[in-house]
Formats: structure tokens, sequence, C-alpha cells
């Protein structure tokens, strides 16, 4: 059980009359004792040996009763911290911050739109020119920290001139609708790397990233070969950081193809 599901429980208990002790995310006593005691108000709805359970078991059977009266499907009310379970209590925080559900993400499809004009990865000469030609420095409308020393933050970075304004465009954007707070909660501020000379990983072709075209961000969380199953930009909090790319032409190799999730580019695959 995860510190946010923990923080949306004891947020809940609070509202519903009880004193889990704090909203710190933390289990504990007191939040053990207050779920103890609203578990006995709905006796009716559990399974009959529920009060011979562990604190920690207990707590997760009540944050599955919740998510079932939210109408959120966790499963067996069993007191055991699974994937459905875990989904579950993420869209119950969901519903509780916006008063509605997210979208299917499972039923999204990435936006055909192309209104700059991008090539396809076979065209990319034709477009851009030359592999490293066409640089420009473009200030950032938000600070990144670097994936891999993130105490080094950038303020600047290289892209092509031609993707120049879109790029900005975008992530003017993204900073409207998360905001600082929320850019840096779901880590979009990581920067995995833009412009860098060099092959596909894996391949013979020269990579996006040596127009200048490309963008990596939270490599950690998204590695080149996680699918839907891990990859954290898969999530439905992730899906309006797609739509601003999506929208100004921007392709994810992860919407398209189910890899390599931390990667965007004004290339078509």
């Amino acid at each position: 059980m995860n510190a946010k599901s923990v923080r949306l429980l004891q947020m809940k208990l609070s509202a519903a009359g009880f004193d889990p002790g704090g909203v710190d995310g933390r289990l504990g006593s007191s939040t053990y004792a207050a779920v103890a005691a609203a578990l006995l108000q709905r006796v009716n709805d559990l399974p009959p040996d529920w009060a011979e359970w562990s604190g920690r078991r207990q707590t997760v059977l009540y944050l599955q009763a919740l998510c079932r009266d939210a109408g959120l499907e966790t499963g067996d009310l069993d007191g055991r911290w699974g994937p459905q379970t875990e989904f579950a209590a993420s869209q119950l925080a969901y519903l509780e911050e916006h008063d509605r559900l997210p979208r299917p993400w499972r039923d999204e499809r990435p936006l055909d739109l192309n209104p700059n004009h991008w090539p396809s990865e076979g065209d990319l000469a034709a477009c851009y020119g030359p592999p490293g030609s066409g640089l420009v420095t473009v200030a950032l409308p938000y600070p990144l920290r670097l994936s891999w020393q993130l105490s080094s933050v950038v303020n600047k970075t290289s892209c092509h001139a031609k993707v120049r304004d879109s790029l900005l465009r975008v992530l003017d954007k993204v900073l409207a609708h998360y905001g600082a707070d929320g850019i840096r909660e779901l880590r979009l501020d990581l920067y995995g790397g833009g412009f860098n000379l060099r092959r596909k990983r894996g391949g013979t072709a020269m990579s996006t990233h040596a127009w200048g075209i490309a963008f990596d961000f939270d490599p950690d969380h998204n590695k080149l070969e996680w699918g839907r199953g891990r990859a954290a930009f898969a999530r439905p909090e992730y899906d309006v950081w797609w739509r601003c790319w999506e929208e100004d032409g921007w392709s994810s190799l992860g919407r398209i193809k189910n890899f390599d999730w931390m990667h965007v580019q004004a290339a078509k695959p």
C-alpha cells in the first residue's frame, strides 16, 4: 500500500468522523484504530473473519470497501494489496481530486494530427538537413532536472530551429495545465536528453535525437523496453501530457508502438 493511498484513506476517515492521527501517509496505531472503528459500522459487508486480520490488512480492506462504494472494481474484499486494488485506489484518488473519473486510458488513441507537417522518419534529412545542423538554443518555460543527476537543473536546451516554436507551445500548455507542483510530482521535469548525435539504440539508423527533434523524459520510470504494464507515462494522469504534444503533431513511440514511453519526436514513425 503506497503513501498516496494511505493519505487518501486517512482523509476519508477524518471526513467520516474518525481520527487517524493525522494525514501523513504513514500507517500507525491511530490509523489502525480508526480503520477498525470504521469497519465495525459496516460488518454486514465484510468477510466473517475480518476482525482477526492484522491492522495493515484491515486497512487495505477498508480502502477496498471505499473503492467499491464509489463503484470501482477491486475484486474480492480480501484485504490484499494487489494490482487491481492499487488501480482502484488510484482511480478513487483521481475522483476525489477532480470530481470525475479519468478517461478510460486503454480506449485512448494517439491524436493523428500534424499541423506543422513533420516528416516521416525516412524523410528527416530532406526536412531538417544533415544530422546536427540547424540547431538553436531555446530558453525553457520551466526548469528541468537532469534525470541522471537530480541536483543539476537546466533552463535551456538545444533543438532544431524548425521545431523551436512548437516545442515552446507544448511546454507552455503543459505548465498551464499541471502547474509547477504538478510537473514535479509527475516527474515531467526529469530530463533524459534532447539533441544527441548518435544512432538509434539497438539499430544502425541515426536517431531522431541526432536532428534535435526528439526529447526523453523520466527515463528511469519509462525504460526503452517497458510497455503499458510498467511505464509510468502510460497511466491516465499523463493523458493531457501526451495530448499537449500530439495536438502539435509530435509522436509518442509509447502511444503508437507501446515501447520507449520516455520519448517524443517531431517526426512520424
